[in-house]
């Protein structure tokens, strides 16, 4: 011990006495850690972290799947779901639950608002074991098919915003959807399900109509028996889909069941993005401690006759080696004190910069397993760059070191050697981090030049949702699911509001659709052509008579901007009593109509059964869906005024919903309040809701490719920069070892460009092979964010060249400085350096 606590001292007073030293090697290892740090902490609070469930272990996700699609996370039907329950011997509880949101009534002197809903089995709390906060969850009894009673959960952080955490909430009701509904629970903090967004939990009372239907709108969990493991359940579900397949054919044919674990379904699509951005990080520190181990090896001349010192006095090899191993540890912890200060202030960042909901930012924090994994890892990274440095400066030769003052010349070699093969190394691993750097810069200058089709600048856009029963009645089935009856006023209100928008100051255009633009969200509709079968083929597309379906008010595509190619526009004469009248877009009048002109043609939606022909009356240009969409497709817009009175159940939320596009000539959100007052004098009832810029939601689609984007770059231009001053201190110590050979060569007659020859022939060689070595590795290793990438390939040769050029022009500046310096030194002063 006491000779441990004296090699800590020793080492403390050698690294004081060379601060510069000590200061790039610190500040090296500093950005590694900190990278590494930072990238783990994202990591712990994931792929590591614990689920808000008791023992979730034994949750799984059940999914209904394509069988030609395994990984595919399909949503279940409400039949599906009670057959599962019933033949099941596997779990001891299914629950299941869906999205839905509710309009809260004006309450008290406050303005409505839309809440988000989870409603939810009583059986799913009983797989996830949780217990609320305050009150207690709904029984079974309470949500009997078909009539669930009014009551709900409060979610944790609706309960602080809307009732300021009184404590006293229980019994109080709030109106959803004209319905009052009595509050009996409050939820903890953390609990969720698939959804962070979720303001409250209510019985679903699955209807008849909703257990009849085909339709898949369910996620379901379950909990595994106590031996039972994920592999013999899935066997189980196997035989139960075969089952189903043929008795259910309906809703089962060619489609399967997939457990997953339900961490698995929470982070299992970021897995390979965060073990990616942490191989990259390992890289950099790996780049580090090569660096600070050539640093070491360059130290090493310097104390030669200190370590023969030490040695005539009796001090062993381990010894020696152990002191110098010391110093390294206290250097790398140094390092990781510095690093852990830095990650600190990333993590803050990155948190801040990520998607929205992608992972709580309450979750990601140096916890105590971060602050062990930095630990670990500095004591790591100082064993690793001090390991070598420390056994060649122990083998110093006594007699030698004794009779010299400085040089050894097959220990110089040796050393130089190692100090060569670790800076080919950074190279290599620098080169892998720029090509992934610069395939995902590439990737997201490919994305924001993708052409939309439309003017997304200064347009709000904003939504205004009838809840169900104000919606629409129940009339009968089609295409087994339920047909539903759509109420005229809805409709009537829609466009009321519409009208009303025209007249407030400061909007320049506004109109309505079903859908928000770029928003990702969009509905295909079947149909056919008049005058073909329903079946023929177009082109060779597997869907020929399906595209993307909008209804929207006039003035839709002046609004967006979307050019009228051909034909006209939609206009007050096109009403329900008016003659039934469609536009398509670009993409579609190719498609089906590649060789006549489609003005005139008639074509019939295949959706419920009283649907009109349709008469085309204009084509427009293409538009895309999302920012990621590459190649537009089909697409028919209707008047809104123009939809069918009957519509299907699953799809009523495209009917519930009409969403308002506001252009402005500044920022739009300035007249949000003016917005609210003009809505609210057509009907004060139900909230402006969803309220996004149309660059809001394609910058929401991006910031995912944007972030991985950007942290890879910051790796690879910290990886470069620190392969460059590795590049800087061999070639600076090679000039310095050959100071005496450069002058002699001088004074000999060489001139300066065979001294630049000389002394790059060796960092041509170095450089030659880290790139050669680089693009290799990274012909290997890029394959693994091919799903990060967005219009490049993994092998895109303009991108590995730039790259490649980009970083032999930095190793060839780094070695040109020192170079430069010794051509310039004075052949007699070079003849006299020793």
């Amino acid at each position: 011990m006491t000779n441990l606590l004296q090699d800590v001292a020793f080492g403390f007073r050698v690294l004081i006495r060379n601060p510069a030293v000590t200061l790039i090697a610190a500040l090296s290892l500093a950005f590694g850690i900190a990278a590494n740090t930072t990238i783990f902490s994202l990591i712990n609070a994931t792929l590591l972290g614990s689920l808000p469930y008791p023992d979730p272990d034994g949750i799984v996700m059940l999914w209904n799947y394509p069988l030609q699609r395994r990984d595919a996370r399909g949503s279940v039907a409400a039949q599906n779901y009670l057959t599962w329950k019933k033949e099941s011997t596997s779990f001891q509880a299914l629950g299941a639950a869906y999205s839905l949101s509710r309009n809260l009534g004006a309450e008290q002197g406050a303005p409505a608002e839309r809440l988000n809903g989870l409603l939810a089995t009583a059986e799913l709390f009983q797989v996830l074991r949780v217990e609320p906060l305050l009150g207690r969850v709904y029984s079974e009894s309470e949500d009997q098919i078909g009539a669930p009673a009014p009551v709900m959960l409060l979610s944790y952080r609706f309960w602080q915003r809307y009732f300021d955490g009184d404590r006293d909430v229980l019994g109080k009701t709030l109106r959803l959807d004209g319905v009052e509904t009595s509050i009996i629970g409050v939820m903890p903090e953390r609990f969720t399900f698939l959804d962070d967004n979720v303001d409250f939990f209510a019985p679903p009372g699955l209807t008849p109509i909703q257990i009849q239907s085909a339709a898949a709108f369910l996620a379901v969990a379950a909990r595994l028996r106590a031996g039972v493991t994920i592999k013999q359940a899935q066997g189980e579900m196997d035989g139960i889909a075969r089952q189903l397949a043929t008795s259910d054919p309906l809703r089962n044919k060619d489609r399967g069941i997939r457990l997953e674990t339900i961490h698995e379904t929470y982070f299992g699509r970021s897995k390979q993005g965060l073990l990616v951005l942490q191989a990259a990080v390992g890289f950099v520190l790996l780049i580090a401690c090569a660096n600070v181990g050539g640093l070491l090896l360059a130290r090493a001349t310097t104390r030669r006759a200190e370590v023969a010192v030490r040695t005539a006095m009796g001090a062993g090899r381990f010894r020696i080696a152990r002191q110098l191993l010391t110093e390294s540890v206290i250097l790398s912890i140094v390092g990781g004190a510095l690093g852990m200060l830095l990650s600190w202030w990333g993590i803050r960042l990155l948190v801040a910069s990520l998607p929205e909901g992608l992972i709580p930012a309450s979750q990601v924090s140096l916890d105590l397993r971060v602050l062990a994994f930095t630990a670990a890892l500095s004591i790591l990274a100082g064993l690793i760059f001090g390991l070598i440095p420390a056994v060649q400066t122990s083998k110093t030769d006594l007699a030698g070191a004794l009779r010299e003052t400085g040089r050894s010349a097959m220990a110089g070699a040796l050393r130089q050697r190692l100090r060569q093969i670790m800076v080919t190394a950074q190279i290599a691993l620098a080169l892998v981090l720029l090509v992934g750097a610069g395939l995902m810069i590439n990737s997201f200058v490919q994305l924001q030049r993708n052409d939309v089709g439309m003017d997304t600048e200064n347009v709000l856009t904003f939504e205004f949702r009838f809840a169900q029963n104000e919606l629409m009645k129940i009339v009968g089935r089609h295409k087994n699911v339920g047909l539903w009856e759509i109420f005229p006023q809805t409709t009537a209100t829609f466009d009321r509001i519409n009208e009303r928008l025209q007249g407030v100051p400061g909007i320049v255009s506004a109109a309505a659709v079903n859908t928000p633009p770029l928003s990702g969200n969009w509905m295909g509709m079947n149909f056919t052509v008049d005058g073909r079968p329903a079946t023929q083929p177009a082109q060779g597309n597997p869907n020929p008579t399906n595209a993307a379906y909008f209804a929207i008010s006039p003035k839709y595509f002046a609004t967006m901007k979307i050019p009228l190619l051909r034909g006209r526009d939609f206009d007050p004469r096109d009403t329900l009593s008016g003659t039934p009248v469609v536009i398509i877009n670009q993409t579609m009048a190719r498609r089906f109509w590649p060789d006549e002109d489609p003005i005139g043609k008639r074509l019939t939606f295949d959706f419920v059964p009283d649907d009109m022909p349709r008469e085309i009356v204009g084509i427009v240009g293409d538009t895309r869906t999302d920012q990621f969409q590459q190649q537009p497709r089909p697409a028919m817009y209707v008047p809104h005024l123009q939809q069918t009175v009957h519509w299907q159940g699953p799809a009523f939320s495209y009917r519930a919903a009409m969403y308002y596009v506001v252009r402005t000539p500044n920022d739009p959100l300035a007249i949000l309040p003016t917005i609210r007052r003009a809505v609210a004098e057509i009907d004060s009832t139900k909230p402006v809701a969803e309220v996004r810029t149309v660059e809001q939601y394609v910058q929401r689609q991006t910031q995912g490719t944007r972030v991985y984007a950007i942290l890879m770059s910051i790796f690879a231009m910290v990886a470069a920069a620190l392969s460059s001053v590795g590049i800087y201190g061999v070639m600076s110590y090679t000039v310095a070892q050959r100071t005496h050979e450069i002058g002699l060569r001088m004074a000999l007659g060489a001139n300066r460009r065979a001294v630049y020859a000389l002394v790059l022939r060796q960092a041509v060689l170095m450089i030659a092979i880290g790139v050669a070595l680089g693009i290799v590795g990274s012909l290997a290793l890029t394959r693994f964010i091919s799903r990060q990438l967005w219009g490049v390939t993994p092998t895109d040769v303009p991108t590995y060249v730039t790259v490649a050029f980009l970083l032999i022009l930095i190793a060839v500046i780094a070695t040109l400085i020192p170079t430069r310096r010794a051509v310039q030194v004075d052949p007699t002063i070079a003849l006299r350096y020793e």
